[in-house]
């Protein structure tokens, strides 16, 4: 599933220029920079910078923020275009161009849009005559989505608030109570199901998906992040994490938001999308990945530290306690009514530390 995302077909600059809106999902601003990366011919994502009067001296943050976005990219870029927007586009995609030379070995050529119209910089020649954006591109790529470009930024970060009360996902009562008495590796197993499926299917997850994996993550943080290595290079189920967080419980949804939040930076998703949703987690596992992804970090680094082994083995020791738990609280000896009588002591049930909510991934 993760290799099945649409693709759009570039062939002028002019339709490259249009087509970056479907591509970060909103219309730049003129006070913005969209970065686009690129290994060879292939377009590997983008990021955009908003550019305000507070942010002091040109080039040198212009140096910041290029650091920080090759770092986000890593070796996957190999050539940048820098698109200025605006009556201010043309002199901050040139600050763009000269940072990026000056700091990589990489390629960088500077554009620049104002009122739908491209402008591109050859150097010995300098800006070419303007000519118009073309949509085509984008127009084909919407149309096999079914997904629009929003107007700013802003409304696109509303796209990732939860819904109403009323339109939350909840499992029926007989089937929770049956979830509940389940050991670890039973729950996760089923979630994992449903994850799947919900990629699978044209139709997304439903109800039942939604509300079985968000009481499988509220049930145990090893089941949290053994989703979350299942997430990883499959960027679908990524955005069915983010559904979750979207329609679940209020009850379930700061250990939501903490999954779908890391799940978004560990596929590269959007940052908007992770600032959105990491301002409903309680737990520091989101805070983490909305701060990695604003640092431009490149989260190949976890992926590779993410040990599926080891994830397991700890699902495992969970289910050894969850049995002993178990057993205690059903032997016939527990409680014992005559303090005359021997007692049975209880089932040792361990102790857990975790200072810290990437232990377990043997970063």
């Amino acid at each position: 599933m993760a290799d099945d995302k649409p693709t759009m077909r570039i062939t002028t600059p002019t339709d490259l220029a249009g087509a970056v809106p479907h591509m970060v999902g909103y219309q730049p601003g003129n006070n913005q920079i969209a970065i686009l990366g690129f290994h060879g011919p292939d377009y590997i994502g983008a990021a955009v910078h908003t550019w305000t009067a507070t942010l002091g001296d040109g080039p040198a943050h212009a140096a910041e923020v290029t650091d920080h976005i090759t770092r986000a990219f890593g070796d996957r870029a190999n050539s940048y275009l820098a698109i200025g927007y605006g009556p201010e586009g043309p002199d901050r995609a040139l600050l763009f161009q000269d940072a990026f030379t000056q700091q990589t070995e990489t390629r960088a050529q500077a554009w620049a849009v104002d009122n739908d119209r491209l402008r591109v910089f050859t150097p010995g020649r300098g800006w070419s005559p303007e000519a118009d954006l073309e949509d085509t591109a984008g127009t084909e790529y919407s149309m096999v989505t079914g997904a629009q470009p929003v107007a700013t930024r802003e409304e696109l970060a509303r796209h990732y608030e939860p819904v109403s009360e009323d339109q939350q996902a909840h499992l029926d009562p007989e089937t929770a109570q049956r979830f509940a008495t389940m050991a670890p590796t039973a729950q996760y197993e089923w979630a994992s199901r449903a994850l799947t499926e919900g990629a699978e299917s044209k139709t997304g997850l439903s109800d039942e998906h939604v509300a079985v994996i968000a009481h499988a993550v509220a049930t145990s943080v090893h089941i949290r992040d053994n989703l979350l290595a299942d997430v990883i290079g499959d960027s679908i189920k990524a955005d069915r994490l983010v559904d979750v967080f979207r329609r679940c419980d209020d009850a379930r949804r700061p250990g939501m938001a903490d999954l779908a939040g890391a799940a978004q930076f560990i596929t590269r998703g959007s940052t908007v999308a992770i600032e959105a949703i990491t301002r409903h987690t309680t737990g520091e596992l989101g805070r983490m990945a909305d701060q990695a992804a604003s640092l431009g970090l490149d989260p190949q680094p976890l992926i590779d530290s993410i040990a599926r082994d080891e994830l397991r083995q700890r699902l495992t020791a969970a289910d050894r306690q969850h049995y002993r738990s178990h057993v205690a609280s059903h032997s016939p000896l527990l409680p014992n009514p005559d303090p005359r009588a021997p007692t049975r002591p209880a089932p040792d049930t361990g102790q857990q530390t975790r200072a810290h909510p990437w232990a377990g991934m043997d970063r």
